[in-house]
């Protein structure tokens, strides 16, 4: 089997993600659409959805630290292929929540390969490598939501098919190329399975890190929505927001990475300069009514996104042994999921209890908060890779 390489990483990224994207935009509408349920049961819907999709990324972190690439990467593609064949199958009501959840399970697991997979890529420096697992992500979902709309018009439910497609190429691709990088070099003694937690200092404050800022970043991808909806704003015009968001990443990444490439010092900063963009796309949405204010916004917030996660996660691979990756990027990715599934609720909350304006001074506020979470982790962090050597 060929030793696996960051393309290959890459490339599988493209794929999953691609399939993702036909997903991700219509599951609101067909549910509230298609299957005549509430708003409020769609919420409920899709928070099931991420908390399997958490869960998923923690398993499936012990799966590779515990069982190799190879075989979770099979495991769980093929869990998320049953769950699209049935959502093809049967995508009424509750089939589809029940399907939906398990999709959520099996493509966490999938996804957590690929980080964890990073972390034995060799000759490579691993901030390139996730820089650019990142960009293939943006590049999936930019050709999977351009597809999508194509799709919808002809018949939404044609969606899970082209889902299905991009996950059974996946899994092919997979089955040649994803090898067990975990077993590379010399084997360590077998370890007895467990799930308890044991976590260093440094990644204990990463986690509350990603926690404060994704529950901020998630309020784009629901309530910011509706807020421009409110103000007389097309559903069109939100989603090329997200057009613009994909297309920053595939033209400026490349460039990003030269120049952290050149420059160690702009290693040391680009975390708190992507928290500072954060603050300033909020910013300009403070008492704005003007799209161009929430396309400023939706720049800034890119820009940020590209400076902070991948270098995150890459972080996160430098200051944890190697023989539990897997553990570590699942947790980095449950970080993720998880403030996705609370964050548009507690933000509604707050809107309803208060105003949209109020939300934004708060997110921007809890941000503010996080650089000095961020500090104490890279504190930490140095303490942490001290121990590891």
């Amino acid at each position: 089997m060929k030793k696996i390489t960051a393309k290959v990483l890459v490339l599988g990224t493209i794929i999953l993600s691609c399939g993702a994207s036909f997903m991700w935009p219509i599951n609101t509408i067909f549910i509230h659409n298609y299957l005549h349920k509430s708003l409020a049961v769609a919420g409920i819907v899709l928070f099931f959805n991420s908390l399997c999709n958490f869960i998923g990324n923690y398993i499936g972190g012990k799966m590779f630290d515990r069982l190799g690439g190879h075989k979770t990467a099979m495991i769980n593609a093929s869990i998320a292929l049953v769950a699209l064949m049935g959502l093809i199958i049967n995508h009424s009501w509750p089939a589809f929540p029940i399907f939906l959840s398990m999709l959520g399970f099996g493509i966490g697991g999938t996804y957590t390969v690929i980080n964890s997979s990073a972390a034995f890529i060799g000759g490579v420096d691993r901030y390139k490598v996730f820089n650019n697992i990142y960009m293939g992500s943006k590049i999936g979902s930019l050709i999977g939501t351009a597809i999508c709309s194509v799709i919808v018009g002809i018949q939404i439910s044609l969606v899970f098919v082209a889902d299905f497609i991009c996950v059974l190429s996946f899994l092919v691709m997979a089955y040649f190329l994803y090898n067990n990088p975990a077993k590379i070099g010399k084997k360590e003694p077998a370890k007895k399975v467990s799930f308890k937690w044991n976590l260093t200092p440094g990644i204990g404050w990463i986690i509350l890190f990603l926690n404060l800022t994704w529950i901020v970043n998630s309020q784009w991808g629901s309530n910011i929505s509706t807020h421009l909806t409110d103000i007389g704003v097309p559903a069109g015009k939100y989603s090329f927001l997200w057009t613009i968001n994909s297309l920053i990443v595939i033209v400026f990444l490349p460039v990003l990475n030269h120049f952290a490439g050149k420059r160690d010092w702009f290693k040391k900063i680009q975390v708190v300069l992507g928290v500072v963009l954060f603050i300033v796309a909020l910013g300009s949405l403070v008492g704005s009514t003007q799209y161009l204010s929430y396309a400023a916004g939706m720049v800034f917030l890119t820009l940020g996104e590209m400076l902070v996660y991948p270098t995150v996660a890459a972080l996160v691979s430098e200051s944890t042994p190697k023989s539990e990756s897997g553990l570590y990027q699942s947790i980095v990715s449950m970080s993720e999921n998880f403030p996705k599934a609370i964050g548009p609720f507690l933000g509604g909350v707050l809107i309803e209890k208060s105003s949209y304006n109020t939300m934004f001074l708060l997110a921007m506020i809890m941000l503010v908060l996080s650089l000095f979470v961020l500090w104490r982790a890279y504190k930490k962090l140095v303490w942490d890779r001290r121990e590891l050597i």
